[in-house]
């Protein structure tokens, strides 16, 4: 396995059990054998159901994306009154592809900003980032943890890099833009038509924003399959 593979002491991991929700831990020690140990964590005060020989999803976050590897509840112990659970790593961790990430059908306010080289290392999660000039508003036509989609009649040109001020609303209801550095990727007129179809590809990625984008995305698709509603 490459280094970015490699699941390590502290790494924040999610949990995706057979009711398809997603909880969040932390590696709280680890064996050379494969064996990992999480605290039990909960949603809604309610602790997750996790059951011996139940095989799980654990997804963690490297720069360059999300990594998912399927484990094995082995044991349970308890630290002073605290649940946690033994993992047994039965898949070699792999990074998720693009094509399997949903994307999630919605309008959301997007500024589109001036990109300055290097920003994105220095870039807080959310702020207003008021210095960048604000080249578009827009809307989106959906969003996924690794890009989002949008009609303009400005023109784009694959390669072009821009900060993106993304109004979203997530569990801690921010009242701040969700910040982050994106490439153009794709940017198709139709036939006699002004608007082109953009698909830009967020870069400079990191734990944090990862973790934020999964949240906002996860609950929404949770939402659509509540009500019934179709994703097209």
């Amino acid at each position: 396995m490459e280094e970015e593979d490699i699941i390590i002491l502290g790494d924040k991991v999610e949990l995706v059990l057979e009711d398809n929700k997603i909880y969040k831990t932390k590696i709280e020690d680890l064996t050379d054998t494969g064996l990992y140990l999480v605290a039990v964590p909960s949603l809604g005060g309610v602790p997750a159901p996790l059951y011996l020989d139940d095989r799980i999803s654990v997804g963690f976050y490297r720069e360059s994306g999300r990594f998912t590897a399927t484990m094995e509840v082995v044991a349970f112990e308890k630290q002073g009154e605290a649940p946690y659970v033994w993992l047994m790593q039965i898949t070699t961790p792999s990074k998720q592809q693009r094509r399997g990430e949903f994307r999630l059908p919605t309008r959301l306010e997007v500024n589109i900003c001036e990109y300055k080289d290097g920003m994105e290392t220095s870039l807080p999660v959310f702020g207003e980032a008021n210095e960048q000039e604000i080249m578009e508003n827009v809307n989106t036509r959906d969003i996924s943890v690794s890009g989002v989609a949008f009609k303009s009649k400005k023109e784009y040109n694959a390669g072009e890099k821009y900060l993106l001020k993304v109004y979203i609303e997530d569990q801690q209801a921010r009242s701040q833009p969700f910040l982050v550095c994106a490439e153009v990727m794709r940017a198709l007129k139709l036939p006699d038509s002004r608007v082109q179809h953009i698909g830009m590809r967020y870069c400079g990625m990191t734990n944090n924003r990862s973790e934020v984008l999964s949240r906002y995305v996860f609950s929404e698709q949770q939402k659509i399959i509540r009500q019934g509603r179709r994703f097209d």
